[in-house]
């Protein structure tokens, strides 16, 4: 019984994993989307879409933010850019590397 049990953890596993993935990319296209609408685009029940952002929020993938829609405020999710993960040095040093590497690569494209 210990078996079957295992397996049916691993499965639903793999299916918010999946979910997950559907959500991640439709919001990285689809950014400033509510619940409902990702839920509506999707087909799937608001409450594995509320599950599935919570996941994403809690991995850093993707926040939350307050916008005002018709005189109202609603939650929207947003992709989390790249930059976000690094400090302002990190970035710094990252664009430092890039310079470094175009005019390495320039010099020696020459004939």
């Amino acid at each position: 019984m210990a078996g079957v049990q295992a397996k049916v953890e691993v499965v639903s596993g793999e299916n918010a994993l999946e979910t997950d993935w559907m959500v991640y990319n439709f919001i990285c296209s689809h950014a400033h989307c509510t619940i409902y609408e990702i839920s509506k685009h999707l087909n799937c029940s608001i409450s594995k879409v509320i599950q599935s952002v919570r996941r994403l929020v809690d991995a850093n993938m993707v926040r939350m933010e307050e916008e005002v829609v018709g005189g109202g405020i609603t939650e929207v999710i947003v992709p989390v850019k790249w930059t976000e993960y690094f400090t302002d040095d990190e970035l710094k040093e990252i664009k430092a590397m890039k310079a470094s590497s175009t005019s390495d690569s320039v010099h020696t494209h020459r004939g």
